[in-house]
């Protein structure tokens, strides 16, 4: 292992994270998180100070009204009670201007403060082309690498969109790269101005100790196959290892000494021999 990378829920929202980063970081390993963006320049300074100099910013829009509309949509609503879901109300247009150029100010300062910066941005279906055109038109501007993101849920739908938005906006394929034992593959694209970006997608790449006896890889329902091994605090506060984001079982979610025992692990070195 080289480098750990802190997701969601928002990683920056641990008023540990600039500790936990500075002790990683001390032991020679490479700190990245993906992040909304939504904080100040003394929190950014303390976290790149501790070590953390890797930021992939979420990027959902650069108009409001699409902003707050996203966050009421897929994702946008809370469980509580079973079968019973409750929608988040749709935010103030105020506030959605509000975290979009905070989360732009910090994408600046960032670079200026000497981290690696990159953008992700979703596209879901035919309907975002317009909405993603208008970020990487801002990313390249800033002249900052940006990554287009499949939405596992929207499945071929998703695919489909991100290959209709790379032929509207003439790029060609430069290079392709393939993550050996997980379903991770890179496309990097260049536009006619000489600007490149980056198509991240899922591949079908199974876990066979993991995946073989998993009945969504029979019926079709299996989104992610096997992307890489998660740290997670659960519930209770325990920390497990996760190695799949659907599933929760005895082969796909583990305490650390487990996964020190298992077959998945087992399995994992041997992609990386």
């Amino acid at each position: 292992m080289h480098e750990v990378h802190f997701t969601g829920g928002e990683p920056t929202k641990n008023p540990e994270l600039a500790t936990i980063a500075a002790g990683l970081s001390a032991l020679g390993l490479e700190v990245k998180t993906t992040t909304n963006g939504q904080f100040n320049k003394e929190q950014l300074e303390r976290l790149i100070h501790s070590g953390l100099r890797s930021f992939n910013f979420s990027v959902h829009s650069l108009r409001p009204e699409v902003f707050r509309e996203q966050q009421t949509g897929r994702g946008g609503a809370r469980l509580i009670a079973p079968g019973t879901l409750v929608r988040k109300k749709t935010p103030a247009m105020e506030w959605a201007t509000g975290q979009i150029t905070r989360e732009l100010a910090m994408i600046l300062m960032a670079r200026e403060l000497g981290a690696d910066v990159k953008i992700n941005s979703v596209i879901s279906s035919s309907r975002d082309i317009q909405n993603a055109r208008e970020i990487m038109n801002w990313a390249s501007e800033h002249r900052i690498p940006i990554r287009l993101l499949n939405d596992l849920g929207s499945g071929m739908e998703s695919i489909e969109a991100i290959r209709e938005f790379i032929r509207l906006v003439g790029a060609e394929e430069v290079l392709r790269k393939v993550t050996i034992g997980a379903s991770a593959c890179s496309t990097v694209y260049r536009m006619p101005d000489g600007y490149e970006f980056v198509f991240k997608q899922i591949r079908d790449f199974k876990l066979e100790s993991m995946c073989r006896t998993c009945p969504r890889d029979t019926d079709g329902t299996c989104e992610e196959r096997f992307y890489g091994v998660r740290l997670q605090k659960n519930d209770v506060g325990q920390y497990r290892m996760r190695l799949c984001l659907q599933e929760t079982t005895p082969v796909t979610e583990m305490a650390i000494e487990e996964f020190l025992k298992s077959p998945q692990l087992e399995e994992i070195r041997s992609y990386m021999d």
